[in-house]
């Protein structure tokens, strides 16, 4: 009885491990491709994140985790005319590599329209010297690991061309006081 149950555990480990792998890769291969893309764009957007670093709070009891506050705002840096934001998302650092929140889940972009709410900036267009923030902004995990998270948006410049910002936030192991 105990081989069956061993065969059984091996044949399990072995149909699921290559494919989590695969996922792995796969996933590592997604970020790659946008952190090569980001590399290739001028910049023209300046993204600050406040408080830098954050330290993290307990969730109320019906949430489970912990959550680090901070506010991120965006700005222009073309006196030319409006920047519109196409998308944004971010990144965390693992194993000292950029990937994809979530591990091997489908990475999450936020559109154009996301960043129209979240940043109360109609139609998404950055005015020129003027600043949109989110005061809302969070990262929420079960555990407390410090860690780096790269936030990064990409837009449209008045003259058509694509404009990337981009800036990292520290998430500390310390309990806020």
């Amino acid at each position: 009885m105990k081989y069956i149950l061993l065969i059984s555990i091996l044949i399990f480990c072995n149909s699921t491990g290559p494919a989590q792998a695969e996922q792995k890769t796969e996933a590592l291969f997604e970020a790659n491709l946008k952190l090569n893309e980001l590399a290739s764009l001028p910049e023209g957007l300046t993204v600050t994140h406040t408080p830098d670093p954050v330290l993290y709070i307990l969730h109320t009891p019906s949430l489970s985790g912990v959550q680090w506050k901070h506010s991120t705002t965006v700005s222009s840096t073309s006196t030319e005319g409006t920047v519109t934001i196409l998308e944004f998302g971010y990144f965390v650092e693992r194993n000292g590599q950029w990937e994809f929140p979530y591990g091997v889940e489908v990475p999450y972009t936020y559109t154009s329209e996301n960043f129209a709410k979240r940043y109360d900036c109609p139609n998404s267009e950055l005015q020129p010297d003027k600043s949109y923030t989110d005061a809302w902004n969070q990262s929420v995990i079960d555990c407390v690991p410090e860690q780096m998270v790269k936030w990064y948006f990409i837009g449209l410049d008045a003259k058509g061309n694509r404009v990337k910002g981009e800036a990292s936030v520290k998430l500390l192991t310390e309990l806020a006081k």
